[in-house]
């Protein structure tokens, strides 16, 4: 891979705007979905193109943590500013890409994404 498509690796998630949370369904009709709270409870969970932190938030009252990570700073702030009126203290936003996750390996149970390009 050419030194330029490392450098821009991640860069789409800044240029293509997330859909409104509320147009979204509820976390926790999504997570029913995919088998209910018992997937995520107790467990670290990495919440991949986490935007707003929508479904991090609703997932975080079951697990023993939940990571965001989204490429879209404006979105991570936003993540941190709705985790922060929520009173969520087990989730954690960060800005960066997929591509390159700053996390080491076996750091989550589960890797949860949704509406993610």
């Amino acid at each position: 891979m050419s030194s330029v498509a490392n450098d821009s690796v991640g860069d789409l998630g800044r240029h293509v705007p997330a859909l409104s949370s509320a147009l979204r369904p509820h976390p926790l009709d999504e997570l029913r979905e995919w088998g209910g709270s018992p997937l995520v409870r107790g467990k670290r969970v990495l919440d991949l193109g986490c935007g707003d932190g929508r479904l991090a938030l609703g997932v975080a009252r079951f697990a023993t943590r939940v990571e965001g990570i989204d490429p879209d700073p404006a979105a991570v702030a936003a993540a941190k500013r709705n985790a922060r009126k929520a009173g969520v203290r087990n989730v954690r936003f960060t800005a960066g890409a997929a591509q390159h996750l700053p996390y080491p390996d076996a750091a989550f149970d589960l890797v949860i994404l949704s509406w993610t390009l």
